[in-house]
Order: C-alpha cells, then structure tokens, then sequence
C-alpha cells in the first residue's frame, strides 16, 4: 500500500502532537518532520496493547491541559467499557463528537449502504448485546422509546441470547416488524439465532436495504442462517469501541480502510503474506488518541490493490476478518486462524450443513446440530472434528452438545485454550 504525501502530512502532524501532549506516549523519539520517512519512524514504534492503555488510565491518554472532568460534565466524553473477549475489559474515553461521524463515514465506503443513508427518513436497528449498543445499554425491560436514540432502535435486553425466552424473540420479531429498518447492525451470532427463530416461525421479517455484520466473527454457518430468512445483503463492519470503525466492506466483498480517521499499518505473521495484525493510529481524534495499537485481531490481505467498486483508497484492501490473534494457532510455521478452521469444517460437511455453532475448546470441539444423525456418515461432530484435527495436525474429539454459552461480554469465542 502506498498512503499519499497529504495524508503523511495528515499523519506528522497528528503523532507529533501525541508525543508532546499524551502522557503515555512521551517517551517515543519526535516524529521527523519529512512525510516520506514517517513511514519508517513508525515501524520502529512500538506498538501498544490493552495493557499499556490500561496501565494509569484515564491520565495516561489526556492531553495536556485537557480537563477531563470538565468534558464530562459538559457531556463531551463518556467513560466505557469493552466487552474484554479479547482480553480483559478495558475503559475507554468515548468521543461522541469523533465517533459518529466516523462510523457513518465508514459506512459511506459502501456505495449501497451511501445510497440507503442519503434519505432523511434512514431508520436502523441494533441487534447486540446491550453493553455494545453505541455506548447504551438497555438492559432489562425497557419500552421501545426508552431504546431508541437518533434514529436507532436497540432490540435485546439479554447479556445472553443463550437464555432468550420464545417471549423475548416475539417482541423483538414484532418490533422489527413495525419498525421496518432500513439498515441493520448486528451481531452475525445473534443475528442467526433471530433468524432460526424467525424460520422455525415461518416468519419472514422486513426485509432491511443491508446488513452490516460487526461485533464478532462472522461464520459460514451465521450467513447461511441469516439469508435464509432475509432477503438483504451482508457486509462486514470492522473496528473497535476504543479504535473506531477501521474497514467497511464494499459491494464487491473487499474491505477498505476508513483513512480518513485512521492510519492503519499490518503486522505480517508467520507462514503466509496474506495474513497479519492491526495497528491503528487513529486521526482527528481528540481524546484518547492512539498511536500504534494493537486491535488484537488477524486479517487477510487482499491478493491485489484494484476493487471492482471504484472506490480510491490508499490505504490496506482486505479479503475478510479471520478472528482473533489469541485464538490463532501455529503449526509447522503457519498461522491457523478460527475463520480457516471453519472453512475446514464446512468443506467436509458440504453444502447441505445443518450445524448452526461450534467452538474448539482444547482438543474437543463442540458442535451445535439439531438436525445431526447419529450415524457415522452424517455425524457432524465427528466430521468436523475430523476436518480441524488434520488442520492442526493433532487429534480432535467431536462433541455434539445442545448450546454453546457466550462469554461474560456476551460475544462467543470460536477457540477456547
């Protein structure tokens, strides 16, 4: 990738000021002054985790002369939290004035979804858990104006959708009827498990103009599901509660970079080209800004620059999202992703799988199948852990079982160590 010189310039000017103003990064050498060799400089930057953003937080990420408490009491900022699946939880100086305009411009990488949201009258519903809804949770039982904010309507209530009544799916599957949503944000997780719901029902819901997928890995088994019931396409939207939204996918299934708000290097790993982590440096941000982190999560690079859609960009094109880097696994010198397993495990149960969930916990793998025999044959479990096990080289035991539990956060994991 090759970012133009004004966006260098973008670049310089913004890590300098980190380096004189924020505390945590005060002792990295000044950024040099010439836009070409910032490249240079950063890679010699080291990279930072949640546990550096963690460590003396919030004082460590304001700026000097920044008044935190002031902000807050004017509402300008917020404290979060993030879910902590990747690792633990981690508290956040949210920026209203910096997010939304970012995530919407995002969003506007998708000519569809730009299209959609040029209507005064655009409605979208958020389907996660309720600790993830834009820095809202709607816990409990809530009416549905006391979960709607700028348009938005949040449908769950539950930190668990392992435990959703046949109640609590009605009243989403009717509100979802009567609020007609143009766009909707979910969960691909819970997003299936509505769409299970919705067919067993015989249920067919609005359907909305797109989906954008975000908040976890996305599985063939989630897309299956939810086209079943919508009639709507499906596009990945990448970030992160402290990081912003990084890459939105476009109509032609490739993820370009939000430059705008966010410099973003790729970090290669071991045993392919295509394969890295992300470091984001994010840009216009007032509060919090973040130089060189660490997302936590592995991505595949496109194989070539051009985009079928047109759309000019100097920054990385990716392939897909392949999960997180802790749940990556190295064998032989190659790096085993949870997106690679699950394309292992549904090229040996073929087009006509009917498991709707699976997790690798040590060496088993939990299955979901309701529709599963017990045969040798249509054994899914049993072909699954078949599938995983010459992957990573080792035995795998299959397992079927009726659920697979969320983390605490809400968000399910595809590895557990």
């Amino acid at each position: 990738m090759t970012y133009s010189t004004s966006h260098w310039e973008r670049v310089g000017e913004e890590t300098r000021r980190m380096v004189d103003e924020v505390p945590l990064y005060r002792d990295r050498t000044a950024p040099p002054v010439d836009p070409a060799a910032l490249g240079d400089w950063l890679a010699q930057v080291p990279a930072v985790g949640k546990r550096d953003l963690r460590r003396g937080f919030p004082k460590s990420l304001v700026r000097r002369n920044q008044d935190l408490h002031a902000a807050m009491q004017e509402q300008q900022v917020t404290l979060l939290a993030t879910s902590g699946t990747t690792a633990d939880r981690l508290q956040v100086i949210w920026e209203w004035s910096w997010w939304d305009p970012q995530e919407r411009e995002a969003m506007r990488l998708n000519g569809r979804i730009a299209r959609s949201m040029q209507d005064g009258e655009y409605r979208e519903a958020v389907l996660t858990t309720p600790a993830c809804g834009a820095g809202v949770c709607h816990f409990g039982s809530q009416t549905v104006e006391e979960r709607s904010i700028d348009g938005m309507l949040f449908f769950n209530e539950s930190a668990d959708p392992t435990h959703w009544t046949e109640q609590e799916c009605g009243r989403m599957l009717d509100e979802w009827a009567d609020f007609a949503p143009r766009g909707i944000e979910a969960d691909p997780a819970y997003l299936a498990i509505i769409a299970r719901v919705a067919e067993k029902r015989g249920i067919r819901p609005p359907p909305p103009e797109f989906v954008t997928l975000t908040y976890e890995t996305t599985t063939r088994a989630m897309r299956r599901d939810v086209a079943r019931v919508l009639d709507a396409p499906l596009y990945q939207l990448y970030g992160a509660t402290e990081a912003g939204v990084l890459f939105m996918e476009c109509e032609h299934g490739r993820l370009h970079a939000n430059e705008r708000h966010g410099h973003v290097d790729l970090a290669p790993l071991p045993g392919s080209a295509r394969l890295a982590r992300v470091l984001v440096t994010t840009l216009g941000r007032e509060w919090m800004p973040l130089l060189r982190y660490d997302i936590g999560d592995v991505v595949r690079v496109a194989e070539s620059r051009d985009c079928a859609c047109g759309l000019p960009s100097d920054g990385p094109l990716l392939e897909r999202i392949e999960g997180r880097a802790s749940d990556c696994v190295e064998v032989n010198g190659e790096t085993i992703t949870p997106l690679m397993l699950d394309d292992a495990i549904h090229a040996e149960l073929g087009s006509h799988a009917t498991l709707e969930q699976w997790q690798l916990a040590g060496d088993t793998l939990l299955v979901v199948d309701p529709a599963s025999s017990d045969s040798a044959a249509h054994n899914s479990a049993a072909l699954a852990a078949r599938a995983v096990g010459a992957l990573l080289v080792r035995a795998i035991r299959g397992e079927h079982v009726s659920a697979i539990a969320p983390e605490a956060s809400g968000k399910y994991r595809l590895v557990k160590r």
